[in-house]
């Protein structure tokens, strides 16, 4: 078979498959939930998430009974891709991260309702409600009176108790493990690098804004604000938006994002 033939059947598996999801009975109360989400204030509110849950939930069952042949249907990239292309979602346009957050933990919390239903549930009332064992899988006992009498005991109770969305990343990273390269390099703390560095930029712009301005002399070297000038020459939207186009999956590997 040739490449270019290769290609246009690539092409007409893919318009299958988008017309499939696209028609989903289901995605009337999944856009339903997007669009809430998608309109909420830079905040996110305890209804959201499993209310959004359960509409994905919703998808995967429909998805299941029409015995679907998409290979990857179940998966995390999957499944918040397809939230995305329902809510009219264009990162590239108009980025938005705490909708994209309400997402990721939906889909999330849907995965791990649908995969283990007897350890996960949302009631009518949208309580997210977790197999105790899981929220805490070790319970601190203290004895009195002993040096060195705390210890850690294994939590058995399989009661179902009520947790916040937040707790869903936590419970998720137990869960599904990120697997971890062989013979990777641990790398430099990027996340406090980053946020250090803006704390000194902060901090000497306030001083170059102050009453007493000179005072920036005393704190940096000529070295310094040589290093300072060539932040200048670095494309930061690029940066942010190359970034925004890849994502790891449950596996820990790096791919790129669907539809970008």
């Amino acid at each position: 078979m040739s490449k270019k033939n290769k290609t246009m059947l690539d092409q007409a598996e893919d318009i299958k498959n988008n017309d499939l999801m696209d028609n989903l009975k289901s995605n009337e109360q999944l856009k339903k939930a997007l669009i809430k989400a998608r309109n909420l204030s830079r905040s996110l509110r305890d209804d959201i998430v499993p209310s959004l849950a359960k509409a994905v939930h919703n998808v995967m069952t429909e998805m299941l009974q029409n015995k679907t042949e998409i290979a990857d249907w179940k998966t995390m990239k999957f499944l918040r891709g397809h939230c995305f292309n329902q809510a009219g979602y264009d990162r590239k346009k108009d980025l938005n991260q705490n909708f994209e957050l309400s997402v990721t933990m939906a889909v999330r919390l849907a995965i791990m309702t649908y995969d283990n239903a007897t350890e996960f549930q949302i009631t009518k009332d949208n309580e997210i409600m977790v197999m105790d064992k899981i929220v805490t899988p070790y319970i601190e006992q203290t004895k009195k009176g002993q040096k060195g009498g705390k210890k850690k005991v294994k939590n058995d109770s399989e009661e179902l108790v009520q947790i916040v969305p937040s707790a869903i990343n936590t419970i998720w990273a137990t869960k599904y493990p990120t697997t971890k390269r062989p013979n990777a390099k641990p790398k430099e703390n990027i996340s406090v690098t980053l946020k250090s560095a803006l704390k000194v930029l902060e901090d000497l712009q306030n001083i170059c804004e102050s009453k007493n301005p000179q005072k920036i002399a005393e704190r940096i070297t000529d070295e310094d604000a040589g290093v300072i000038g060539a932040f200048t020459l670095i494309d930061f939207a690029m940066i942010r938006n190359t970034f925004a186009k890849y994502e790891s999956d449950i596996n820990g590997d790096v791919k790129q994002v669907v539809n970008q």
